[in-house]
């Protein structure tokens, strides 16, 4: 069957931007590489791989979503968030293949409830430091001038590495043996002529600075600077010899032709190979992103554009905060002190470790006895309130949330806000402590106990 033909202002149309939608981005890695691991079709991803599309709820009525041809309103209308991603505008089969994204959509909004800003990860630590240090160290916003590099020229782009995010060639710590073999024989051996135009280059700079430093000694005129083509091939073999006893240089080098990320160092600052006398040297690296590797997108990853939480949360009725509000976290995991096995929550849509300390998550406390079992008769599971610390974005998009103990005066402030204020005068049964109550809920077994009800989110201010 031939194909349609379409005029040239509709295939203009079809080309045009306005009217695409932007290629789809890999898809995270597995991680159930090891039988202990366990994966699910249904679970959520890391980040969306489609860009989520929305409409009105007028247009949403008449399965008006912008696309080619409108969308059944029996899948589209039962949803109250309308979000969706297509994965195919139009198919073979003349239709538009589309799934529901309210998953990623609903997170986006959880998380920028929290009022967080992204942090860039620190140089000194590896992704487990991410995931349980809660030391309330210094933090840069990752849309600091020294760390939000994106437009460089391309002859500056070694003096920034320290600083970028964004290469074309990959971290190779993170490939595997097959994956590093494959990448050499595609990628890197058919650019062995490049690769030797390039150290003419950069030996004709060297000879050129050396020649010049010679005659501002003698205090003779400048040389002309020189040709790379006038560089021998026994001159560019001698060079090379010298590089395979100069690791550092030789790996700048390669890193810099291959745009290669950059890598931590080994733990001593020399290594030695066995059963040679020839010794490896490095140089430790001011990077971030050397540890755990360079983020797939933008180390904020369009989650918040905030570039600071040095702010104070002023309330209505008692002013000023010391602290952001905190939040409401379900324990998905118990603690298992004798597995030096820590507890797991979630947060906002995120499964957040907790800390490591003498906090209430420390059993060192003795007030961490909530994250030791979960009780399964609680109507949405055992619930906590935690104070967010601070957000980062790893090497594989995942985002790492941080967490911290709240006071008991922020948790009384942030019930009453909710019109729950168990805390003020009642003491409720042991798993009611766990559990968030509505405002009328709270209301009726106040009056029950005979206890005046608190200022509300409806009353504030207006005691009743």
């Amino acid at each position: 069957m031939a194909a349609r033909t379409v005029s040239p202002g509709g295939a203009l149309l079809r080309a045009s931007r306005m009217f695409a939608i932007p290629a789809p981005i890999p898809p995270p890695p597995d991680d159930g590489v090891l039988a202990s691991n366990f994966s699910s079709n249904t679970a959520t991803l890391a980040y969306p791989t489609h860009q989520v599309i929305t409409t009105l709820s007028s247009s949403r009525k008449q399965g008006d979503w912008g696309l080619k041809r409108p969308l059944p309103l029996k899948s589209t209308t039962k949803s109250s968030n309308p979000m969706l991603r297509v994965k195919a505008i139009d198919t073979i089969e003349q239709i538009t293949d589309y799934t529901s994204a309210t998953d990623h959509g609903i997170t986006l909004r959880k998380f920028q409830e929290l009022g967080m800003p992204l942090t860039a990860r620190r140089a000194a630590g590896g992704e487990q430091d991410e995931k349980t240090n809660t030391l309330n160290l210094p933090q840069k916003s990752v849309f600091e001038e020294s760390l939000d590099v994106t437009d460089i020229h391309p002859d500056k782009r070694a003096e920034a590495i320290e600083t970028r995010w964004k290469f074309d060639g990959p971290w190779l710590a993170g490939m595997t043996p097959g994956e590093f073999n494959k990448w050499l024989s595609k990628e890197v051996r058919p650019r062995r002529p490049e690769f030797r135009e390039f150290l003419k280059k950069k030996l004709a700079s060297e000879m050129h600075a050396n020649a010049a430093k010679v005659a501002l000694d003698k205090g003779e005129e400048q040389p002309a600077p020189i040709d790379p083509s006038s560089v021998t091939e026994d001159q560019l073999v001698d060079y090379l010899r010298q590089l395979r006893h100069n690791n550092q240089a030789l790996y700048d080098m390669v890193g810099q032709f291959l745009d290669l990320a950059p890598l931590k160092p080994p733990t001593a600052a020399q290594v030695g190979i066995p059963g040679s006398n020839h010794r490896l040297e490095f140089r430790e690296t001011k990077s971030p992103y050397a540890a755990g590797g360079p983020p797939v997108t933008h180390p904020s990853a369009g989650l918040s554009y905030l570039r600071t939480s040095m702010y104070m949360d002023n309330h209505p009725v008692y002013g000023p905060q010391k602290q952001q509000p905190p939040v409401v976290a379900r324990i998905l995991r118990p603690r298992r002190p004798a597995q030096a096995m820590i507890a797991r929550l979630g947060v906002a849509g995120f499964i957040v470790n907790t800390p490591l300390g003498d906090t209430a998550f420390n059993s060192r406390s003795g007030q961490g006895a909530l994250y030791d079992k979960i009780d399964p008769d609680l109507d949405g599971g055992a619930k906590v309130w935690v104070q967010p610390q601070r957000a980062a974005v790893d090497a594989k998009g995942r985002v790492v949330l941080s967490v911290t103990d709240v006071s008991q005066e922020a948790v009384l402030v942030a019930q009453e806000l909710l019109g729950n204020a168990a805390c003020l005068g009642v003491k409720p049964a042991e798993k009611e402590m766990n559990r968030v109550e509505t405002s009328s809920q709270i209301r009726q077994r106040f009056r029950a106990a005979d206890v005046p009800t608190m200022s509300s989110a409806q009353d504030y201010g207006v005691r009743q």
